[in-house]
């Protein structure tokens, strides 16, 4: 049933922004669903819910004293301004001829500060609503190889509950290789397709998909080149421009679907302040459904783990 509202955004008529986020909406049941199928069996509801929250028992959601994240909302107010600006840039500068490299330059920046926003926004509601819960991005921007933004550090959920356990791993007993353009090749059929249910443009979608197949390659030369013996300065360099150098393929898409979702703007103001919305939204439902589920949680966390 789970797997039936997956075809819910293909009969909705809205911006394409709109779409792919009801199909990114869509398959949260659905992956919750699989997820509780997976598990062992677990008798209640907060049990079930104790079990998603915690990343399916890979982390610990554990209870803390309410306050307010000050460096965490310093954080947040920094990366949104950052987004205002590359939303004004891509808005201001024409999508033709040498204006695309500051279009593109503007769009990565953007991408990597809605993930900036997502790293301060979670510890930042969590801790008013006085629970700990699982980070979904750890600053991307850090990363000091092209592997660790993938699996660290971008979408570690997806990563570490999806990726690694049922795709990866059983393929890598014969070849690494093999698993780690098979994972890729995964991530863009699915990236593909959101972008066409958003967009209906095959063109498009492949474009973006193509972006996905790109990064084994990247991992593959810097495991070459001996990457993670590089200065932690010198491997953040790196991984910057071997993700700018594709990054093309995966911001063009992004901003075509922004801009006929937003339109004509002259500001970025709306476009910034929906993006926080949707940002603080999702830790709040993430945050309480944590703070509910807390009694149960702990009989789902690591064996060694202690309260914080």
């Amino acid at each position: 049933m789970a797997g039936l509202f997956l075809a819910i955004p293909c009969f909705v008529t809205s911006p394409p922004l709109f779409r792919g986020l009801l199909m990114c909406i869509m398959c949260m049941p659905f992956s919750a669903a699989a997820a509780l199928v997976l598990a062992p069996p677990i008798a209640t509801v907060r049990a079930r819910l104790a079990y998603l929250c915690s990343w399916c028992g890979t982390h610990q959601v554990s209870r803390r004293a309410r306050s307010l994240d000050v460096a965490s909302l310093l954080h947040l107010i920094v990366a949104t301004a950052v987004l205002a600006i590359g939303m004004t840039a891509v808005i201001a500068v024409p999508d033709a001829n040498f204006w695309l490299l500051l279009r593109w330059l503007a769009g990565g920046i953007m991408i990597l500060a809605f993930a900036e926003m997502v790293t301060a926004c979670f510890p930042l509601v969590a801790t008013a609503f006085g629970v700990i819960v699982p980070p979904l991005m750890q600053s991307p921007y850090l990363s000091t190889s092209v592997g660790e933004f993938w699996t660290k550090r971008w979408n570690i959920l997806a990563s570490e509950k999806v990726f690694r356990p049922y795709c990866f791993a059983p393929l890598a007993r014969r070849s690494v290789g093999l698993a780690l353009f098979a994972g890729f090749a995964l991530s863009a059929v699915g990236h593909a397709l959101m972008v066409f249910i958003a967009l209906g443009s095959w063109k498009i979608s492949l474009i973006w998909g193509t972006f996905f197949l790109v990064q084994p390659l990247l991992i593959i030369a810097e495991r070459w080149l001996a990457v993670r013996r590089w200065r932690p300065a010198s491997a953040r360099v790196w991984t910057l421009a071997a993700l700018a150098i594709t990054s093309p393929l995966f911001v063009e898409p992004m901003l075509r679907i922004v801009e006929e979702s937003w339109g004509t703007q002259d500001s970025a103001l709306p476009p910034t302040a929906v993006v926080l919305g949707f940002v603080f939204v999702f830790s709040c439902v993430v945050s309480l459904a944590s703070l509910a589920s807390y009694s149960a949680a702990t009989q789902y966390s690591p064996p060694n783990a202690l309260d914080r």
